[in-house]
């Protein structure tokens, strides 16, 4: 579990940590808290949490395969 570790690194650093955290879990799971967009995006789930009007939470889940294959699918539609 990696909590933040990337807070306080510019793009390219980002992107690289990014790359080797990539890399890594090819063999192993990673559990990472962060606000990194650069870090998210190579993400296979994103967990979120956010609050409802009631202002109680909502836990959010994404998987990004998932998502990628819907875009895929939605551009084979539009262009037939």
């Amino acid at each position: 579990m990696l909590d933040e570790v990337d807070a306080a690194l510019d793009e390219s650093n980002s992107d690289k940590f990014a790359s080797i955290l990539a890399e890594l879990a090819e063999k192993t799971q990673f559990i990472i808290v962060t606000h990194n967009r650069y870090t998210m995006k190579r993400a296979n789930v994103l967990y979120g949490v956010t609050m409802r009007d009631d202002k109680t939470s909502l836990l959010l889940s994404v998987n990004l395969d998932e998502v990628s294959e819907l875009q895929n699918q939605n551009r084979a539609k539009v262009a037939a």
